[in-house]
């Protein structure tokens, strides 16, 4: 949905950029809630099933595969080129950049390799020793807490005697509270 709101937004952005971007998914929000209470309350329900599993399918793969690519590029550390284009052209930006990588790509890719070897694991201790299946179960969905964890840790022993200049990207100051709507631009 998230994709699909995405690209409204960008679309209706350039035809009259004179409405902010929160404002366009407000108003697409409200549409899709009214079509979505007026089809429940007309129990019109049963029109979903007309949907074939294939297109559903489709859509949820590609929207993953976009999402995806347009991730990489930040996870590299690869700047220079918008993540919000077609996703072949953010893919082959993304090749082309390869030469630009930085410690960004380091911190990345094996934060995201540990997740899966973690995973893994998990899976696998729990098939080899079925009495402690929820155990392994419990490991292996605090996984990403973890990462986090050990990342945040790496990040401020890397990064203390480098406040001004980090030796890669880091988050920052995260302000507190409720940001008014206005805050969050296209």
């Amino acid at each position: 949905m998230s994709t699909v709101t995405g690209t409204v937004v960008l679309e209706a952005h350039k035809r009259v950029p004179e409405y902010q971007g929160w404002q366009v998914a407000s108003a697409l929000a409200l549409i899709a809630g009214s079509i979505v209470c007026f089809i429940g309350l007309a129990r019109l329900g049963w029109l979903v099933e007309f949907i074939s599993l294939t297109a559903i399918s489709a859509f949820m793969t590609g929207s993953a595969i976009n999402i995806a690519v347009g991730q990489i590029p930040t996870m590299m550390g690869i700047t220079g080129f918008s993540t919000r284009e077609a996703t072949y052209k953010v893919f082959i930006n993304t090749l082309k950049g390869l030469p630009k990588t930085d410690l960004n790509a380091a911190m990345g890719l094996s934060a995201l390799a540990m997740l899966y070897i973690i995973r893994s694991a998990c899976n696998f201790a729990a098939r080899r020793y079925p009495n402690r299946r929820k155990t392994f179960f419990f490991l292996a969905t605090l996984r990403t807490a973890f990462v986090i964890l050990l990342y945040t840790l790496i990040s401020f022993l890397v990064n203390r005697t480098h406040r001004s200049k980090p030796k890669f990207k880091i988050l920052g100051v995260v302000p507190r509270g409720m940001l008014h709507p206005l805050a969050f631009g296209p």
